[in-house]
Formats: C-alpha cells, sequence, structure tokens
C-alpha cells in the first residue's frame, strides 16, 4: 500500500506533486514500486490526493513498471494519514507493506520488509537507531523502544529511534486507523500508538542502511548527494576489485603559494609610465605584450613605448578581436609567434585588453616552458572586475566555453578605469553583470547599494567602486577557497547556463549578458526546487532590469540544445548537472558543506521554459 495524497507544502515544488517529484533522475513514487516489485510485491495500491489525476498517468503503463496498480482516491486527505490509509481498506485483505511515497530507500530496506513475518494484529515497523545520521531529524517520527518492541512513536523528547517510512502490517491495521481518525485528524503515528502501548508493534531496524525522507528541499538534494555518491563508490569497488597490488609505492608533493599583486589606481597604465614590477631576474629577458586589434589601436602604441622607454625589450603580438582569439587554432598560432621571436624562462608576458585577451595570454603563460612571468592589465570593466581578477586561463573548445586551461596565477594586475571610458555603453553593462553577480550571491550590502544609485552609467566614481568593492569580494573568496569547491562557487553562480546561452549565441551575446541570463535561470531553478522564495527571483529581476542587461534566453536559442552543451560544463559530472544555487540574496545553497547543487535536466528545462522570450 503506498500513501501518495499529500501535497508536500514543505518540499515546495512548484507544479509536480510530491510523489512525482525526481529523485536521482527517477520520480520518488516509480523508485519505490520499483523497488517492491523486484522484492516480491505484485500488487500495489496507491492512494491519491492531491493532483491524483497527474500521479495515475504519470505511473499508468509506466514502461519499467509489471506489478498490478490499482489506484484510490481519497478527497479527504488532508484530514491526516491515518485517513488516507483507511481507503484502501476494501481492497487489502492480506498481510502488506506500506511504504511511503516520499522516501528513497536502499533497496536492500525494502528487501527486508517485505520479507519480515508479522502476526495478526501486529505491526513491523522499520525505524533507524542511528538518529544522529537521520538527515532531517526536527521532522522525523521519533520511537521509544524496549528490546524489539516500540513502545512509543511520535513526537517525543527522549527516544531510541526513528521511523524509517517502511511497515509490514495485517488487515486488522485498518481498526486502529479507523479509531484514530474517529477523533479528527490523525497520522499514522496516532494510529500505533495505542498497538505499540499494547506491544503489539515491532522494530526492524536499518542497520546503517541509507533512506531519506523528502520532506524538504534540502532532504531532496541530500538524497540526491548520496545517490550520486553511492554510484561513484560502486565503480570504486569494482575497480579495486579488479586491480593488482603494486610492487611497490611512492608519492610527491609539488606548487607553493603564489601571491599576485593587484594595483588600481587611475593612470597607473593610462599615463606616459608603466611600473609593471617586473623582478630583477626578469628585466632585461624578452618581455611580451600581448592585446587584440581595437585595443592596440587605441593603446598600443603607448603602453608599449612607456615600457620600450624604461628599457624593456619588448615584442608586441595582436590577436583577433572577440572570441574568434580563444580558440585552439589562434593559440597554436600565438605559441609559434611567441617562440619564434625567442623567449627564455624569465621572460614575462603581458596582457593588455579585456576578458578574451586575459585568458588566452595567461594560458599561454601557463604553458610556455612550463610556465613564465604573467601580468594582467585589464582594459574592459569585465577585465577589471572578473577575468583578469583570477588564477583562472582557458581557451573554448569546439563544445563550449574554457573547456581547455589552467590555474595559473598573474604575478601582478595593474587595474586602471581610466581605461573605460572608450567602452560602449553595452560593454560597461556586461562588466557590471558580473558585479551584480556578486552583490546577488555574496553581499546583500553590496546589491542594496546597486539598487540605490542614480549616477550616470559612466561616471568614474561609481565606476572605481564597484571595480574596488568587486576586487575586494572576489580576492576574499579566492584566499578562502581557490579551487572553487565550497564558497568560492560564487563565482561561478549562473555560468552553467550562461556559457551554454553565450556559446549558442554563437558570441552574439556577450559573456556580462549571457551572465545575466544565466541568474534569472538559476534563481527560478532554486525557487522550483524550494530553495528560495519568489523574492529571490524577483530582486534578480530588479536589478538586471536597473541596469538594462537582459534577462530572457534568446527565442532561437532551443531548450534542449542548452540541456545538451550543459553535459560539456565543467561542474557536470557523469551522475548529471550541479549548479552552485542560493537560498536568498548573498546566501549560498549548501547541504552538507556541500555547496555544488545536483539538479534534474527537467528543473533546468521547466526554468529555461519559463525565462524565454
Amino acid at each position: 500500500m503506498i500513501p501518495a495524497a499529500g501535497r508536500g507544502a514543505r518540499l515546495d515544488r512548484p507544479g509536480t506533486p510530491k510523489p512525482l517529484v525526481e529523485v536521482g533522475g527517477v520520480p520518488l513514487i516509480v523508485r519505490v514500486l520499483g523497488q517492491l516489485q523486484a522484492a516480491g510485491i505484485e500488487e500495489a495500491v496507491i492512494v491519491v490526493g492531491f493532483e491524483g489525476p497527474a500521479i495515475v498517468r504519470a505511473l499508468t503503463g509506466h514502461p519499467g513498471l509489471t506489478l498490478r496498480m490499482r489506484f484510490v482516491e481519497e478527497p479527504a486527505w488532508e484530514a491526516g494519514l491515518a485517513t488516507t490509509l483507511a481507503a484502501a481498506r476494501a481492497y487489502v485483505t492480506t498481510p502488506f507493506v506500506i511504504a511511503m511515497a516520499d522516501h528513497v530507500f536502499d533497496p536492500r530496506l525494502v528487501e527486508r520488509i517485505v520479507g519480515a513475518s508479522v502476526a495478526p494484529g501486529d505491526v513491523v515497523a522499520m525505524v533507524d537507531r542511528e538518529s544522529e545520521r537521520v538527515f532531517d531529524l526536527h521532522h522525523a517520527v521519533r520511537v521509544a523502544l524496549d528490546g524489539n518492541d516500540v513502545t512509543a512513536l511520535g513526537a517525543l523528547d527522549r527516544y531510541d529511534a526513528v521511523d524509517a517510512g517502511l511497515f509490514a502490517a495485517t488487515p486488522e491495521l485498518f481498526d486502529a486507523l479507523d479509531a484514530a481518525r474517529s477523533v479528527g485528524p490523525a497520522s499514522l503515528a496516532d494510529a500505533l500508538a495505542p498497538l505499540a502501548r499494547a506491544r503489539r508493534v515491532q522494530a526492524l531496524t536499518t542497520d546503517g542502511l541509507a533512506w531519506d525522507d523528502i520532506d524538504t528541499p534540502a532532504a531532496a538534494v541530500h538524497a540526491e548527494m548520496r545517490l550520486r555518491g553511492e554510484r561513484r563508490r560502486k565503480v570504486l569497488v569494482r575497480g579495486a576489485s579488479a586491480a593488482r597490488e603494486p610492487d611497490a609505492r611512492y608519492r610527491f608533493v609539488t606548487g607553493n603559494p603564489t601571491a599576485t599583486e593587484i594595483v588600481v589606481r587611475r593612470g597607473a597604465a593610462t599615463g606616459d609610465r608603466v611600473d609593471l614590477g617586473i623582478s630583477g631576474e626578469s628585466a632585461s629577458s624578452p618581455l611580451f605584450v600581448l592585446t587584440d586589434v581595437t585595443v592596440d589601436r587605441l593603446y598600443g602604441d603607448r603602453f608599449v613605448g612607456a615600457l620600450e622607454q624604461q628599457g624593456y625589450n619588448v615584442t608586441r603580438v595582436v590577436m583577433p578581436e572577440g572570441e574568434r582569439a580563444k580558440t585552439l587554432e589562434n593559440f597554436g598560432w600565438l605559441m609559434e609567434t611567441v617562440l619564434s621571436a625567442g623567449i627564455d624562462e624569465h621572460s614575462v608576458l603581458v596582457s593588455l585588453g579585456g576578458g578574451v585577451v586575459c585568458n588566452v595570454t595567461g594560458f599561454a603563460a601557463a604553458t610556455l616552458y612550463r610556465g613564465i612571468g604573467l601580468v594582467h592589465v585589464p582594459t574592459t570593466l569585465m577585465a577589471q572586475c572578473d577575468a583578469a581578477i583570477s588564477h583562472k586561463q582557458a581557451l573554448n573548445g569546439a563544445r563550449g566555453k574554457n573547456l581547455v586551461g589552467a590555474y595559473y596565477a598573474p604575478r601582478q594586475i595593474i587595474v586602471d578605469v581610466d581605461f573605460l571610458p572608450t567602452l560602449s555603453d553595452r560593454l560597461l553593462r556586461d562588466g557590471l553583470s558580473e558585479a551584480l553577480k556578486h552583490a546577488l550571491a555574496q553581499d546583500a550590502s553590496y546589491l542594496a547599494w546597486f539598487m540605490e544609485q542614480g549616477r550616470e552609467l559612466r561616471d568614474p566614481l561609481f565606476l572605481e567602486h564597484v571595480v574596488r568593492r568587486n576586487i575586494e569580494l572576489k580576492c576574499r573568496l579566492m584566499a578562502e577557497d581557490p579551487k572553487e569547491r565550497s564558497a568560492g562557487l560564487v563565482l561561478q553562480y549562473a555560468h552553467n547556463v550562461a556559457h551554454a546561452v553565450e556559446y549558442l549565441s554563437g558570441y552574439q551575446l556577450t559573456h556580462g549578458e549571457s551572465v545575466s541570463i544565466g541568474m534569472v535561470v538559476a534563481a527560478r531553478v532554486s525557487r522550483i526546487l524550494g530553495g528560495c522564495g519568489e523574492d529571490l527571483v524577483v530582486a534578480h529581476e530588479r536589478v538586471l532590469e536597473k541596469y538594462e542587461l537582459p534577462r530572457r534566453v534568446p527565442r532561437d536559442i532551443r531548450v534542449p540544445d542548452i540541456l545538451d552543451s550543459l553535459r560539456y560544463d565543467k561542474k557536470t559530472l557523469v551522475e548529471g548537472v550541479r549548479m552552485p544555487l542560493l537560498t536568498g540574496v548573498g546566501r549560498l545553497w549548501q547541504v552538507d558543506e556541500d555547496f555544488a547543487i545536483p539538479v534534474a535536466e527537467s528543473v533546468i528545462a521547466q526554468a529555461l521554459e519559463a525565462s524565454r522570450e
């Protein structure tokens, strides 16, 4: 018997009946029915209430379910679980199993409850004695034990175990259900309490086998993470069993932390002198300035001339403009150009340009001679807020953004907002998108400041504050989490979808415009999963509208194509997509200190459809 009538208000998954919420790529009720079927159950009585027709449609004719299914509708399901279960009385005449449709069980638990022996009038309850490992203990049904006898259950102050959502019973249980609901709304625990006092409820313990009660958004994420982890561990076990013991084991550790100096000063790189802080060992080595055609036309002669006047041996390398420069083909040309001009192990590469130039130059510095000196001089707001303030260097691949790259820290970054007046309004807003990302995901006071501003977009005081505050916030994250495994995932907020949209637009959308769209989608994903309220979606919409950034996926970009591109995102594992998400402004969603939240493709698709033009 499967109670599948509840609304699941705490799970807060708008538009999806709770039993049909997917965990591990499978609807909750389908997983339970499949496990019961595998354990030998031949018929299931499923009691439905809220969105009952949708559940019936989803299960009828399901290709993976061959057991007989009888659906019973209980209009009074809101009166409690005792009323829901009692609705099946006419259809259950032999010993039976109750399995909750909103739980995720280790299949061995289902096998054990199906195989349990139960005397007439008795109940066998699956309980977990290791309550400290129960994810959402606050909402669990607590159980008192005397040996293997359940003596009490409910909201107990003193308890020995918690109810795990599986029971074996005989038809006499319906009398207890009727007695409990005759005095008002009643739960299953209310019906079992008199039987427990009469020592008619026996405990069957989980013995460490896993289960999750999917009552809250965090519980759904926890179960998803557990299932994905179990799949990986199974592969590891198979690999370990096939491996031979090595003849010997050795290890070594490499790498030291690298300090990067960031200089923020107006005129630091646009004046007649540029102080790169080149070390003495590199002073006489070939120095390369890598830029693109637009920046070279605006600043190349003055910048290179200032370095040459200081005595440096400078070679200028001019790349194509835009994403064309981030291809493997251009990178091959760039490497040959630098090598043929002459280089030594103390040479320094200087990027003079926007995010693309920073990325390409950084990856070149990481790979030439297995690593040479690197200095960034960002000339766009996007680069000054994001691309240059980083140790991530990357090229694009044939299937998406930033698929080939390295972690490689620059020695110095010179940030001069006097480069910004030559940018178009579109490129200024492009850079603001990354700043707004930090405000939304990291600092509520920063977001409030943005909303209060009435200044002209080109106001140098406004731009300098944005750059300085953004660098402060980004440096804090990089110091705490340089590989972006926890709090540093703020830096990747919205980038799963953003990279896919940017790539599929043929780079007609800028990176910042794509991030803006990705942020709205990410907020909606969190809302669908129940991680946040509608107020977070509204906060995204308002600030992005204020700064005239796009919030909708262009109509010519198909949702299936975006989902396909997500498979190549670096945060996607074999088990599926993971996204950094928010529970509120400035608050990353985390479960058991894991900040990469697993998200089903169906949820992403729903958020994308709601965010289309």
